[in-house]
């Protein structure tokens, strides 16, 4: 689960910052926007499977999961607001989303945390 985790939170990373310099509308967006939303749910979900590391809240889960569950639900909003054609609701949902990957990131390089005790941070 950590490999399909990592794997997928690194792939919406990237690709999310290439979609922001596409242009919007086209083909390669929409086939890119399909993928990032793929990548985002499997980081999302698998997160679950993984350790809060620090604050355990219920169980394994902490504080940080809660940004799983906003990916998750702010990855839904877009996709509806997107097949209505509400362009500038589905706009905001993407970034909000895209921003939440990042905390995520950035949580993850916080003391005590997997990441941050492998690459020797803290």
């Amino acid at each position: 689960m950590l490999t399909l985790h990592i794997t997928s939170s690194f792939l919406a990373l990237a690709l999310g910052a290439g979609i922001l310099l596409l242009a919007k509308g086209t083909r390669q967006h929409k086939y890119a926007g399909r993928v990032w939303v793929l990548a985002m749910v499997s980081s999302a979900i698998s997160s679950f499977w993984l350790g809060g590391g620090v604050l355990p809240v219920f169980g394994q889960l902490g504080p940080i999961h809660l940004l799983s569950v906003w990916i998750l639900w702010a990855v839904c909003q877009a996709i509806r607001t997107a097949r209505r054609q509400e362009i500038t609701h589905h706009r905001e949902w993407i970034r909000g989303a895209y921003i939440g990957l990042v905390v995520a990131f950035v949580g993850t390089l916080l003391p005590g945390r997997w990441v941050s005790t492998q690459l020797g941070l803290w």
